[in-house]
C-alpha cells in the first residue's frame, strides 16, 4: 500500500494514497502526537463515492498535495456528471496538528449539486499498540461532542471533539474545526461497550479492548452547490490535544509560508552541499529535508527522531549515528544530541529499564502506556551500543569544533559513560561489552540488529547471553583510542595512556578471539557460553570504520564484503545469502540498510579499500534512484541486482521513510568520497577525495570548521580553498596542489548527466 507521510516536530500523519485513512487498514495510517493516535478513521467521499486519484505527493515534509478527481456522479435529478470533470485537490500541511484545505473546481457549463462527507474517528491507541503488543487494559474512548455537547446523535456545529480517558488519568482530545458550518453532524456508534461514567461527569464512555474495534466516530456532511468553473473549498483543523489547549492558528496560508520560512532557515544555517551530478544532488537535498522533517527542537538544541511512523521518538543509537553522519552539513545536529542524551543518561541500578549508571538511553516514549509502567520505555535504556557511539561522536565533535566550554559541560557525563563501559558494560570481566537483558519487557539483543531472531548459528540456534557483538568491540575500541588523543592534548596524560593501552589490549584480543580463519573474516558475536557466532554478516564493516581490524586481516575483510554473497548489487547485506539463515525479506537476516552500508564504506576508506567503498556507494546511490523522492529508506530487501532483467532494489514494507539514519546516508558517502578528518585544534582539515566514476566535483560552501566557516571546491586534480574565516589550513593527500582563490564562492561548472545504468 502507497502511504503518504507528512511530520512536523512531534505531529507527524500517514495516510492512503487517497489522503484517507480507511477503518481497519492494518498499515498503521492514522495522526499521531506523542506516542498516542489521534485520529485512525479520515475518509473523504462525493456524493457517497470515492475520488479518482490522479497524483499525489509528500514530497516536502510538512506539505501534502493531493490531485484527485470525481468519478462518474449520479445526481438526484437523475443526471449524470461524466468523471474527471470536477478538479479535487487536498493541501494539507502538519503544523500543531492536521491542517487541510479541499478545494473543488467544476469544469462542467452547468452547476452541480453535490454531497461531501468526511468520516472521522479516533481510537487513541498507543503507538506500542499499533505496532502490535496487546495491553492488558485499555483507557476509555468517551463519546464525540459537537460544540461542546455530547453529540447524540445529529446536530449542526463547525466544532468536533474525540475524547479519550487514559489509564493514567489524562484526558486526550482531538478537536476538529471546520471554517464552513456542515449540513449535519452525526454519531457513527462504535463497535464498543457503553459506559456511563456518572452524574458528576455528564459523559458516556465506550472501552475498547480489541485489535479492530471501530470507535465511534462523527460523519460530517456539506450540502455544496458547485457552479461552472467557479472555485469552492472547505478548510479544516484536526488538532490533537494531551490535557492542555492546543489551538489552531487562524489563517491556513500564513501558517503554510512560516513552515516553509522554517525549511528555508534549516537550509540557511547548515552547509550547502552540491556536486557536478543533479541525481546525487537530489539525493543529498532529501537527506537534508528528510532530516529538518525528523529534527525535534528542544532546551538542549536539535534532536533527530529516528523514523515515521514506528520510530517516531528519541532514539540513541539513531540520534548519535546520524549525528556522525551529518557533521560536514551541521554540527548542531551533534551538539543537540549529545546534550540531550547526556541529560538522560542512566542514573541507577533499574533492572525493570535495563538501566545503569553512566549508560546512554536506548528510547523515550512519552504514550499512555509507557507513563504507566506497562512498558519500561518512559526511558529505555536497552542499547549495548549507545554508550560507546556517544563517546565518540563526542571526540568527533571536539575534532570539529574544538569547543572549550563544550568539553567542560559534557566531561562529566563521559566519564561516567567510560565508567560504564569498563564495568557495568563488560557483565563478566572478559574485557569485551556485552549484553543481557534485565527487563521482563526488553529488547533481547541489543545491539543494532536488534530484532529476536539476529543473533543465530547456522543450525538456527539463538545465540545465548549475554552477547558480545562484534562491531561493539570495535566502537569501544574507537572510542578510547579517540579520547586517549583528545584527553592527550587536554593534558590529561595518565588517563590518555591508560585508554591507549586499554585500546591497543582490547585490538589484540578482538582479532584473536572474533575471527574465523576458514572463512578469513570475522564472526557476528561471542555468545554466552563464549562460542563465536559463525554467521557472515556486514557487523565486520562496522569494525572496519572503527579501526579495531588488524592491517593483515583488512583486505580479506574487504574483499568479503563486496562479494556476490554479501554484496547484492544494490547494497552490502546484512546476512550472506550463503546462510541457511538468510532471507532477503527479514529485517536483519539478508535486509539492505543505507546507514549500515554507509559506515561499511567509511571502513573500507579508513583502509585504503578507495574502489570498493566507491562501488559500495555506487549500488546504495543507484538503489536510492529507484525509491520515491530518491528517498533512502530505513532498508530495502536483499535480493540480488539482476542485470538480465534491469531489476529494481525491492521494497521492505513495513520500512520507515523518512528514517533519520537513511537520510544522513548520502551525506556521509559525501564525507567519504572526500576522505575528510577535522583537526579543529590544529586548525586544519585533512581530504583525501576519491571521487566515484559517476562525479567530478564537489563544492562545500559554509562548512563549520572551529569557531569559522569555509567554502571549498574539489575536483580530481585540485582543492581551492574559496573562503576560508577561520585561519583553516588543509591538507591533502594524494593530490598535487591546494589553490587558495580570493574569489566569491565557486558552484560547480557543470551537471553531469547520468549515464543510463543497466
Amino acid at each position: 500500500m502507497e502511504k503518504l507521510v507528512l511530520i512536523e516536530d512531534q505531529v507527524f500523519l500517514v495516510t492512503d494514497a487517497l489522503g484517507d485513512m480507511p477503518f481497519g487498514n492494518g498499515g498503521g495510517l492514522g495522526l499521531y502526537y506523542l506516542d498516542t493516535r489521534f485520529l485512525s478513521v479520515f475518509e473523504f467521499t462525493i456524493n457517497g463515492v470515492k475520488p479518482t486519484i490522479m497524483s499525489g505527493s509528500g514530497e516536502q515534509n510538512f506539505m501534502g498535495n493531493i490531485q484527485l478527481a470525481n468519478p462518474a456522479l449520479h445526481l438526484a435529478d437523475g443526471h449524470v456528471v461524466k468523471p474527471s470533470t470536477i478538479s479535487i485537490r487536498r493541501n494539507r500541511f502538519i503544523d500543531a496538528g492536521l491542517e487541510e484545505r479541499i478545494g473543488l473546481l467544476n469544469y462542467n457549463r452547468f452547476p452541480v449539486e453535490v454531497e461531501l462527507v468526511l468520516v472521522l474517528a479516533a481510537d487513541f491507541k498507543d503507538m506500542f499498540e499499533v505496532r502490535g503488543i496487546t495491553r492488558e487494559a485499555n483507557g476509555k474512548v468517551l463519546l464525540p461532542t459537537c460544540g461542546g455537547q455530547v453529540l447524540e446523535p445529529l446536530r449542526k456545529d463547525s466544532t468536533v471533539s474525540l475524547n479519550y480517558l487514559g489509564l493514567d488519568g489524562v484526558r486526550r482530545r482531538t478537536d476538529i474545526v471546520f471554517e464552513l458550518d456542515p449540513a449535519s453532524v452525526e454519531l457513527i456508534p462504535g463497535d464498543d461497550t457503553c459506559v456511563t461514567l456518572g452524574p458528576a461527569s455528564g459523559s458516556t464512555l465506550l472501552t475498547s479492548q480489541e485489535a479492530e474495534v471501530r470507535p465511534a466516530g462523527v460523519k460530517v456532511t456539506f450540502q455544496v452547490r458547485l457552479d461552472p468553473h467557479k472555485p469552492f473549498s472547505l478548510t479544516m483543523y484536526v488538532t490533537p490535544a494531551v490535557a492542555e489547549e492546543r489551538p489552531h492558528k487562524a489563517s491556513f496560508d500564513v501558517e503554510a509560508r512560516e513552515l516553509r520560512e522554517s525549511y528555508e532557515r534549516w537550509v540557511g544555517e547548515s552547509a550547502v552541499l552540491e556536486t557536478d551530478n543533479e541525481l546525487f544532488n537530489r539525493m543529498l537535498r532529501r537527506g537534508q529535508t528528510d532530516l529538518r522533517g525528523l529534527m525535534t527542537f528542544r532546551p538542549t538544541g536539535p534532536f533527530p527522531t529516528a523514523g515515521i511512523p514506528w520510530f517516531a521518538a528519541p532514539f540513541g543509537r539513531d540520534a548519535l549515528i546520524t549525528s556522525l553522519q551529518t557533521m560536514i552539513l551541521s554540527p548542531a545536529i551533534a551538539v543537540g544530541t549529545l546534550r540531550f542524551l547526556a541529560l538522560h543518561q542512566g542514573r541507577e541500578v533499574n533492572d525493570w529499564r535495563d538501566e545503569q549508571p553512566g549508560k546512554i538511553m536506548h528510547e523515550i516514549r512519552v504514550g499512555e502506556m509507557a507513563v504507566r509502567g506497562q512498558v519500561p520505555h518512559s526511558c529505555y535504556y536497552g542499547s549495548v551500543d549507545s554508550t560507546p557511539l556517544f563517546l565518540i561522536l563526542f571526540a568527533e565533535a571536539m575534532d570539529w569544533l574544538d569547543d572549550d566550554g563544550l568539553y567542560e559541560e559534557l566531561l562529566p557525563a563521559v566519564t561516567s559513560a567510560l565508567h560504564w563501559v569498563d564495568t557495568h558494560g563488560d557483565l563478566d570481566g572478559d574485557g569485551y561489552v556485552e549484553y543481557k537483558t534485565l527487563s521482563s519487557r526488553g529488547l533481547y539483543n541489543q545491539a543494532w540488529k536488534d530484532s529476536k531472531d539476529a543473533y543465530a548459528f547456522p543450525t538456527g540456534e539463538l545465540a545465548e547471553q549475554p552477547i558480545a557483538a562484534t562491531e561493539v568491540q570495535g566502537y569501544v575500541y574507537e572510542a578510547k583510542t579517540r579520547l586517549a588523543a583528545l584527553f592527550r592534548r587536554k593534558g590529561e596524560a595518565y588517563l590518555a595512556e591508560k585508554l591507549a593501552s586499554q585500546a591497543i589490549e582490547l585490538r589484540d584480543r578482538f582479532n584473536r578471539d572474533f575471527w574465523l580463519e576458514e572463512e578469513s573474516f570475522f564472526g557476528q558475536a561471542l555468545d554466552g557460553r563464549k562460542q563465536i557466532v559463525p554467521s557472515i554478516t556486514s557487523n565486520p564493516a562496522h569494525c572496519l570504520w572503527s579501526g579495531i581490524v588488524d592491517p593483515e586481516r583488512a583486505r580479506a575483510v574487504a574483499e568479503r564484503l563486496l562479494h556476490e554473497d554479501l554484496f547484492s548489487g544494490w547494497g552490502i547485506r546484512t546476512l550472506s545469502s550463503n546462510s541457511p539463515n538468510f532471507n532477503p525479506m527479514s529485517y536483519h537476516n539478508g535486509s539492505i540498510w543505507p546507514h549500515d552500508n554507509s559506515i561499511a564504506a567509511a571502513g573500507l576508506r579508513r583502509y585504503g579499500f578507495d574502489q570498493h567503498a566507491s562501488d559500495v556507494i555506487t549500488g546504495i546511490f543507484l538503489a536510492g534512484l529507484r525509491f520515491r523522492y530518491t528517498r533512502l529508506p530505513e532498508l530495502f530487501s536483499g535480493f540480488a541486482r539482476d542485470l538480465r532483467y534491469l531489476s529494481m532494489p525491492a521494497e521492505y514494507p513495513a520500512s520507515c521513510s523518512p528514517q533519520a539514519w537513511a537520510a544522513g546516508a548520502p551525506i556521509y558517502f559525501l564525507h567519504t568520497m572526500l576522505g575528510m578528518r577535522a583537526d579543529a585544534a590544529n586548525h586544519r582539515l585533512h581530504l583525501r577525495p576519491y571521487l566515484p566514476d559517476w562525479l567530478n566535483e564537489v563544492s562545500l560552501r559554509g562548512l563549520r570548521f572551529g569557531r569559522g566557516r569555509v567554502d571549498l571546491l574539489i575536483n580530481r586534480n585540485q582543492v581551492h580553498v574559496v573562503r576560508n574565516e577561520g585561519d583553516l589550513e588543509v591538507s591533502v593527500d594524494d593530490l598535487a596542489l591546494v589553490e587558495r582563490l580570493d574569489t566569491p564562492a565557486l558552484t560547480p561548472s557543470c551537471m553531469q548527466k547520468m549515464p543510463f545504468f543497466v
